[in-house]
């Protein structure tokens, strides 16, 4: 399964975005480490989506949210 990874602004951001993005039941996966969060995925939406809700929340910067979408 295709990974990438998003930097938040903080460890505690990355625990947050991991909690509320990863979704076993489809085959879309986040784990915080330290502050980035590892999202693996079988849909490029999925990065994406998370990518975008983080930069929202405030938990990644644009920059971060953009590497994430370039990397797709």
């Amino acid at each position: 399964m295709p990974e990438t990874r998003l930097e938040c602004v903080s460890p505690e951001a990355a625990r947050k975005v991991a909690a509320e993005a990863d979704a076993p039941s489809q085959d879309h996966r986040a784990r915080a480490d330290g502050s980035m969060v590892v999202l693996s995925y079988s849909d490029k939406r999925y990065p994406l989506n998370v990518a975008d809700w983080a930069f929202q929340a405030g938990h990644a910067s644009d920059r971060a949210a953009a590497d994430v979408i370039a990397s797709l």
